[in-house]
């Protein structure tokens, strides 16, 4: 008898759980790492599945602000336009609810080196 339960146990553990994973960011314009002259026209954020991106941030030594994306409902894909971030290192941080309730967030590196 404890054999059947420790089987049936093992089996619904085994069992994959529908939205059970996070919902990964699947890529980025511009890519992280990337390397720019000037700030770019845009930042593109994409998903794996509809989030709710609830916040985006552009970190610099010369401080921080929040930058505007859209759309601002649920969505695979989203858009800051114009961001128009300084020359230096720029950590864009960006938050988002996935459809499973769990916060996820990331680090997007963006370095604008300008020519000389």
């Amino acid at each position: 008898m404890k054999l059947k339960v420790l089987t049936l146990i093992a089996a619904l553990i085994s069992l994959p759980v529908a939205g059970s994973a996070h919902t990964p960011l699947i890529a980025t314009v511009p890519q992280s790492g990337e390397v720019l002259t000037e700030s770019p026209p845009e930042i593109v954020l994409t998903f794996a599945e509809p989030v709710r991106l609830t916040s985006l941030v552009s970190k610099h030594a010369n401080g921080q602000k929040r930058l505007k994306f859209l759309p601002t409902g649920e969505s695979d894909s989203f858009t800051a336009a114009s961001p128009d971030l300084p020359a230096g290192r720029n950590e864009l941080r960006w938050k988002a609810l996935s459809p499973d309730g769990h916060v996820v967030e990331g680090v997007i590196i963006v370095n604008i080196r300008k020519a000389p």
